[in-house]
């Protein structure tokens, strides 16, 4: 072993198949620049590993449930679970309505979904603080939804179009006619830009107050035009969770229960009655001849 390694400023190892470090002498560790260097060294690695960490995103609560007629389903982590008043909605939630049923959701931007029957939308993503605003996105699937924006730059991406705003009204209505995937999209009250989801439609139409516009699959011809109020007051009316606007089915305790009645024949009405043409009389004379004579004695008080 050679004795003079004390004198020696470094060497290098490998520890357990590490890079190859440098050594230093205790005295040369603890020095003004070795100091600079490991601390430098040691910020380095903690940011590095927050660099390239995935961030993680916590489950922040954005919304509550206020108001459900019949029945509404949250899918959250592939589980589903009946939707009740004051529930919380999180990040990434899926609300779900089934038939007849209603469902309105307030979020913490003020933001207000009201979704008819058989309709589900998506939280996709929602960003917000009170000083700097925020946005959010949801994705429609399928269904009726009333939308009164909040504070916060508002989208709601369907399968045919993606519509934007920000303080506003919106009715939305996504399905298939005739085998064919659509969007309707109504502006109630402020501005509303309406692109196409295939990017077919190149440049945002934008739908002013009683504007709609109706974008189908595949479809590049897309126009606006003024909305029917036939059209407007069918939408409200789906989308209303007041219990006069919803006819829901009744339940197995309130459905009558099904008689059989045996069939009876009808009894023939009786035939009227046959006017016959009055009597006549005709004077008859009896004589009547006794043989024996015949007493009758007849008393008087």
């Amino acid at each position: 072993m050679n004795m003079n390694h004390k004198h020696s400023v470094s060497r290098s190892c490998s520890v357990a198949g590490f890079i190859p470090v440098k050594i230093f002498k205790w005295k040369n560790m603890f020095s003004v620049s070795s100091v600079s260097l490991w601390l430098y060294l040691c910020f380095a690695g903690i940011f590095m590993s927050v660099w390239f960490s995935e961030p993680v995103a916590a489950k922040e609560d954005v919304a509550s449930v206020v108001a459900i007629r019949n029945k509404a389903v949250i899918a959250r982590d592939n589980k589903e679970m009946e939707a009740k008043v004051k529930d919380i909605i999180l990040l990434k939630d899926a609300i779900q309505t089934l038939d007849a049923s209603r469902a309105k959701i307030l979020f913490i931007d003020d933001s207000v979904l009201t979704l008819g029957e058989k309709s589900k939308v998506i939280i996709r993503e929602f960003v917000y603080s009170k000083e700097k605003g925020g946005k959010s996105i949801f994705n429609m699937i399928d269904g009726k939804m009333r939308s009164i924006v909040g504070k916060t730059e508002f989208e709601v991406h369907t399968p045919t179009a993606v519509a934007a705003a920000r303080g506003t009204a919106i009715l939305f209505e996504t399905g298939a006619k005739k085998g064919r995937v659509f969007t309707t999209i109504i502006c109630l009250e402020g501005v509303v830009d309406v692109r196409g989801i295939d990017g077919g439609i190149r440049d945002a139409m934008t739908l002013g107050p009683g504007m709609m516009t109706t974008i189908f699959m595949d479809d590049h011809t897309v126009r606006t035009s003024a909305a029917p109020s036939a059209e407007i007051d069918r939408l409200k009316r789906e989308t209303d969770t007041s219990t006069r606007e919803i006819s829901l089915p009744p339940s197995p305790a309130e459905v009558t229960p099904e008689i059989h009645v045996p069939y009876v024949a009808p009894v023939p009405d009786p035939e009227p009655p046959i006017d016959l043409p009055p009597m006549q009389s005709t004077p008859v004379n009896i004589n009547v001849i006794f043989k024996t004579p015949v007493k009758i004695d007849v008393g008087f008080p």
